[in-house]
């Protein structure tokens, strides 16, 4: 499997990981949750846009939903409370996809063909 296809799996796992969280009723989220509709739409833009480089925009995205989800300290909560489980499953689902990402990002940017100089 190619890494750019592990990232965009993992880009896609978080954004349904996102979105049960505001199913489940986790509070701190708008009307319209944005971070759903991010994730989802970065991994559309990396799996059709042929571009080397376009790893790096799903790597950022993942990079820094997960920076926030750490930072809020609502993903950790949510982790360390298994007694509410659809929030705790949500969490864990989130999670599970922006490492996938993240180490899916990282492995596609690295394996990324260098084009010859003339």
């Amino acid at each position: 499997m190619q890494a750019k296809t592990v990232l965009v799996a993992g880009l896609a796992t978080a954004a349904v990981g996102t979105l049960l969280e505001y199913v489940t009723g986790v509070p701190g989220f708008p009307t319209v949750p944005p971070g759903p509709i991010i994730l989802a739409a970065a991994a559309v833009v990396v799996a059709v846009v042929a571009w080397r480089w376009i790893a790096a925009l799903g790597l950022l995205v993942a990079a820094f939903v997960a920076v926030g989800a750490i930072a809020s300290g609502t993903t950790v909560g949510l982790l360390a409370t298994p007694q509410v489980p659809g929030q705790f499953v949500a969490a864990l689902v989130q999670v599970l996809g922006l490492v996938v990402a993240v180490v899916g990002g990282v492995v596609a940017l690295v394996a990324a063909p260098v084009p010859a100089r003339p």
